[in-house]
């Protein structure tokens, strides 16, 4: 994935090597449910990158199921 336009105004996120940029009121918005994954999956039904928010076990928030 690339972005070719200014990043200016945007917050820049790093993980494992991997720079992301995101519009700050966005990130603040999504802080709030947990961190922000990406990952590039393979299924039967095709490949691509997958974006989650929050904790990937919906038990630890205390609902009774996803």
């Amino acid at each position: 994935m690339a972005l070719d336009e200014s990043t200016d105004h945007l917050e820049q996120l790093e993980s494992n090597g991997v720079n992301a940029f995101i519009d700050s009121k966005v990130l603040k918005h999504i802080e709030q449910h947990g961190d922000i994954r990406i990952d590039y999956v393979t299924r039967p039904e095709g490949s691509g990158y997958m974006i989650s928010i929050g904790n990937p076990d919906c038990s630890a928030c205390g609902c009774k199921g996803c």
